[in-house]
């Protein structure tokens, strides 16, 4: 979670920042406490003023009172039968056991057993290729470099007198 400084929260209080940056700080108030903080330290004594002017004084009386009101509509809570469970599990039991016999009907499980040692045996097989093409690489190495050194040995001739 990216955290923004004090001087983005000035530039985001004064609404000098594009949209898309202003919506992504605001998110993010709602998220991180220390933002938070940092933000609401910024309110000075001035806006609470111009605040209390726009909202009247009695508003949380209104509001409490409005919310008094209202009555919370509750669904009545169906008790769930054992025969209603059971049934569902039974029904259940038997779509997985008709999935099983279509599978076994089918030849999947069989394929399944046959194909499982055929994959053991390429994994095996592609292992010693690789094992043989490691031994091959480091004998051509040593050939090469054998060939190297005995090529850069100059034969002299010395004659007698």
């Amino acid at each position: 979670m990216k955290h923004y400084d004090h001087i983005e929260w000035v530039l985001y209080k004064n609404k000098l920042l594009d949209d898309a940056i202003y919506k992504e700080m605001e998110e993010h108030l709602l998220l991180c406490d220390g933002c938070m903080e940092t933000f609401l330290s910024l309110i000075d004594q001035e806006e609470i003023q111009r605040a209390s002017d726009i909202v009247p004084e009695d508003f949380t009386i209104k509001v409490m009172k409005s919310i008094k009101g209202l009555k919370s509509i509750k669904k009545p809570i169906k008790k769930k039968s054992n025969k209603k469970v059971s049934k569902d599990f039974f029904i259940y039991y038997i779509a997985v056991a008709s999935v099983a016999i279509a599978f076994t009907a089918g030849g999947v499980f069989t394929n399944m057993v046959d194909t499982v040692p055929k994959m053991g045996a390429n994994i095996s097989i592609e292992e010693s290729l690789l094992n043989v093409n490691t031994i091959y690489n480091f004998t051509e190495k040593i050939t090469n470099h054998t060939s190297k050194f005995i090529n850069n040995f100059q034969i002299k001739i010395v004659k007698e007198d």
